[in-house]
């Protein structure tokens, strides 16, 4: 057992003497790994920038020849929209004339002149109801114009 122990002594004073012999070694190699990693950062920094600098103009590139196409959306979102908005005028000056139209007829039918009457107030209640509608559409339409510009 004694000699066990006096192994392990041994062993242990022989690693603390390879452990100071080495730290020289070591802080040798860390500063060796610190100098190369600073040589490598060094060459790869104009690759890098080339690759930033790459990168920027294929963006632009990319941005002007999809300008075309963001503008003729944009044209496209205007011509939609005129269109609506011309349509919903017609519809609206259509049902608003078949509404006064039978509001003349209702007071030139010599009978039923009530029933004539009730069916003019509900017509002029659809146009107004498709007048608010076309009102409402409108200005979805300014809407979604406005969010396709910008």
């Amino acid at each position: 057992m004694d000699r066990v122990k006096q192994w392990f002594g041994l062993a242990k004073e022989t690693a603390g003497d390879l452990a100071e012999k080495a730290q020289p070694h070591v802080e040798s190699a860390i500063d060796k790994a610190k100098e190369t990693a600073s040589d490598l950062a060094e060459r790869a920094q104009p690759h890098v920038e080339k690759a930033i600098d790459k990168a920027k103009e294929t963006a632009s590139e990319l941005a002007e020849k999809a300008q075309p196409h963001i503008e003729k959306a944009k044209e496209s979102a205007s011509q939609a929209f005129e269109k609506g908005r011309h349509r919903m005028s017609e519809m609206s000056s259509g049902a608003k004339e078949a509404a006064e139209d039978a509001d003349a007829m209702a007071d030139a039918a010599p009978g039923g002149t009530d029933e004539m009457a009730e069916m003019a107030e509900d017509a002029l209640d659809v146009v107004d109801d498709t007048a608010h509608q076309a009102v409402q559409a409108g200005e979805d339409a300014t809407e979604m114009k406005r969010e396709v510009t910008e």
